[in-house]
C-alpha cells in the first residue's frame, strides 16, 4: 500500500482536505481528552470533601485514643507500684483507699476521652463501615463480635495482656473491650466497685478497671486508629465506594435500635452501650452517609433531577425523625421495648425507601458496585 501511495498523482486538493480532516480530528479527540480530564478532575475534588470529613473526625479521634491510652498507662504505672511497695495488700482497694480523688479524676477523664473518641468515630462511621477497603477497622474498632460468637462477623487479632493473659479475637475495642472495661460491666476486666461520685450509692458505670486489660486495650484501640487514619489517607474517593457505602450502610437501621432495646437504656440485658446511647451511633451513621450525598447528590442531578430531590429529601426526613427521638430521651422519656421496636421498624422501612432511592440511581449512572 505503502509502494502504491509513492507513485500516485500529487492532488493538492484532496490532500489539503485530508489535511485539515485530520487536524479537525485531531483537535477534537484533543479536546475529548481535556475535558474528560477536567471533568475527571472535577470529581475528584466534588469527592474529595468526603475524604477530608474523614481525616477531620479521624485526627480528633486520634487526640481523644492517645489521651486514654496516656491515662491507662499512668493507672497501671500507679498499681504496679502499690504491689512493689505493699505486696500482700490488694493494691486496688490500697490505691482507693489512699488516693480515691486522683483515681476518680483519672477515670472521668478517660471516660470522656472515650466519649469523644467515640462520637468522632461514630460520625464516619456509615463512611468507613461501607467503603470495602476501609470496612476493616470498623470491624475491629467499633463493630466486629468475638470469633467464638460470631466467626462470620469478626476480625481474627490477639490481645496480649502484661500478666500473661492472651485474648485470642476478643471482639471490637470500643464497646467489648473499652468501653466495658472503664464502665465496670464485665467482671473479667474489673478489678472492684467503687462509688465514683461520692453519693453513698455504687451504680452502674462506678468501678475501678482492671490495670492489665485497661492499658493493653487502649493500646491496641490507639493502634487501630492510627492504622485506620492511615488507610482513610491512602483512600481516593470514588463514586462506587461512595454509593456501596450508601447501600450497604442504609438498611442498617432496624439493627441498632434493637441494640438500643437491650442496652441498659431500655432492657438492660447487654453490658455494652451504657456509656451513651445507642441512638448516638445511629444518628452518627445517618449523618455520616447524609455527608456522602452531599457530595454526590450533584451527579445524581445531572441524571434525574426529580430522583436526586426525593433521596435529599429522605434523608432530612430519616435524620429528622432520629434527632426527635434521641430528644426525647434525652428528656428523660422512657421507651419500652415494644416503643423501641415500633421506633426501629419505622427508621428501619424509611431507611430501605431511602436505599432503593439510592439504588435507582447508581443503576441510572451505570456505577459497578461492590456486593
Amino acid at each position: 500500500m505503502s509502494s502504491h501511495m509513492s507513485h500516485a498523482p500529487s492532488c493538492p486538493t484532496r490532500s489539503a482536505a485530508l489535511s485539515k480532516l485530520l487536524l479537525t480530528a485531531l483537535t477534537a479527540v484533543l479536546m475529548l481528552s481535556m475535558a474528560v480530564s477536567s471533568l475527571a478532575q472535577e470529581s475528584s475534588t466534588d469527592l474529595a470533601g468526603i475524604k477530608d470529613y474523614l481525616i477531620v473526625h479521624g485526627s480528633q479521634m486520634q487526640t481523644s485514643t492517645e489521651a486514654i491510652q496516656a491515662d491507662a498507662q499512668a493507672y497501671f504505672d500507679r498499681i504496679q507500684h502499690v504491689l512493689a511497695e505493699h505486696p500482700d495488700e490488694n493494691p486496688y482497694e490500697h490505691l482507693w483507699d489512699e488516693h480515691s480523688d486522683e483515681l476518680v479524676a483519672l477515670l472521668l477523664r478517660a471516660k470522656q476521652s472515650w466519649i469523644l473518641a467515640h462520637n468522632d468515630y461514630e460520625l464516619v462511621e456509615g463512611i468507613v463501615a461501607g467503603v470495602p477497603s476501609l470496612a476493616y477497622y470498623d470491624t475491629w474498632i467499633d463493630a466486629g463480635a468475638s470469633c467464638e460468637e460470631a466467626p462470620d462477623e469478626c476480625v481474627e487479632w490477639t490481645l496480649e495482656l502484661n500478666d500473661g493473659r492472651v485474648y485470642d479475637s476478643p471482639g471490637n475495642l470500643f464497646h467489648n473491650l473499652l468501653e466495658t472495661t472503664l464502665w465496670g460491666t464485665v467482671e473479667a476486666y474489673t478489678a472492684m466497685a467503687a462509688d465514683l461520685d461520692g453519693d453513698g450509692q455504687i451504680e452502674l458505670g462506678e468501678a475501678l478497671p482492671e490495670a492489665n486489660m485497661f492499658v493493653a486495650a487502649s493500646a491496641a484501640m490507639n493502634q487501630a486508629t492510627t492504622e485506620m487514619n492511615q488507610a482513610i489517607a491512602g483512600w481516593e474517593p470514588n463514586l462506587e465506594d461512595t454509593f456501596t457505602a450508601l447501600l450497604a450502610m442504609l438498611p442498617t437501621m432496624g439493627e441498632y435500635f434493637e441494640e438500643w432495646k437491650l442496652s441498659s437504656f431500655i432492657i438492660g440485658e447487654d453490658p455494652r452501650f451504657v456509656a451513651q446511647t445507642r441512638l448516638v451511633d445511629i444518628k452518627g451513621i445517618a449523618t455520616s452517609l447524609d455527608v456522602i450525598y452531599s457530595y454526590v447528590g450533584v451527579r445524581v442531578a445531572e441524571q434525574d433531577a426529580a430522583l436526586d430531590e426525593q433521596i435529599a429529601t429522605g434523608f432530612d426526613e430519616l435524620l429528622d425523625f432520629l434527632d426527635q427521638v434521641y430528644a426525647q430521651e434525652q428528656v428523660g422519656v422512657a421507651f419500652s421495648p415494644e416503643e423501641a421496636d415500633f421506633l426501629g421498624t419505622e427508621a428501619q422501612d424509611m431507611a430501605q425507601s431511602l436505599a432503593a432511592l439510592v439504588a435507582q440511581a447508581a443503576a441510572a449512572m451505570a456505577l459497578e458496585l461492590q456486593p
